[in-house]
């Protein structure tokens, strides 16, 4: 079955125009589109809309949202590092608190695949290949996301990833090398540094002096 492309808000609605001041498109492709939102204390965000996805929280903050048209009143306290699936809403929002609200929040552009057959476990699978510092947080018919935590100096085994989105919760720097025949690449991960990565095979190690902390979308 065809993947057929959804419509992330209106021109009226969508996040990245009415909430222009808070909210920035960090990233976008056919698949994905990365917005980085901040939202000071006591800011009010007018109706807006966003397409279904991830939210990654970059701070602890608290917010008051009411959602449209049913008018529903939803308060929250988020730590730094929660991870949160999201259907489609339409709502307003306010920072309650008083520390910043700064989210990552990936909004998908896609219909969840076909559903195929089970198959047999890969042995490649990041989450069997590097089960010690990679685990699963949530995971449904569109995403997976993964939680990679790697101690300063280890190695993790080669493994693999499907595309989807890094997200960076510390500055880290790691060499990695691709498979098959890549050489080392040295690389510096910023916080909160949403990039796509594209499918890969690879071995990664911590080369820095703090814990390499990420988040992995994976796109389905």
């Amino acid at each position: 079955m065809a993947r057929h492309l959804l419509l992330v808000g209106s021109c009226l609605l969508g996040a990245a125009w009415t909430c222009a001041a808070q909210q920035k498109v960090v990233f976008e492709n056919q698949d994905v589109r990365a917005v980085d939102i901040r939202v000071a204390p006591g800011v009010f965000e007018e109706k807006h809309s966003h397409a279904r996805g991830v939210t990654v929280a970059l701070s602890d903050y608290d917010n008051e949202t009411i959602d449209y048209p049913g008018k529903k009143v939803n308060q929250r306290h988020v730590k730094f590092g929660e991870v949160r699936w999201a259907e489609p809403v339409t709502h307003e929002a306010r920072n309650t608190g008083t520390t910043e609200q700064h989210v990552i929040r990936i909004e998908l552009k896609q219909d969840a695949p076909a559903a195929k057959p089970p198959a047999a476990p890969d042995p490649l699978d990041s989450l069997i290949a590097c089960k010690d510092t990679q685990k699963l947080i949530l995971e449904n018919a569109f995403v997976r996301v993964i939680e990679e935590r790697v101690p300063p100096g280890v190695a993790q085994p080669k493994h693999r990833h499907a595309h989807g989105m890094l997200i960076p919760l510390h500055d880290a720097d790691i060499e990695s090398v691709d498979d098959p025949g890549g050489q080392p690449v040295h690389r510096q991960l910023k916080f909160g540094d949403a990039g796509w990565r594209e499918p890969v095979v690879h071995t990664v190690k911590n080369t820095g002096t703090t814990e390499l902390l990420n988040v992995r979308i994976e796109v389905k």
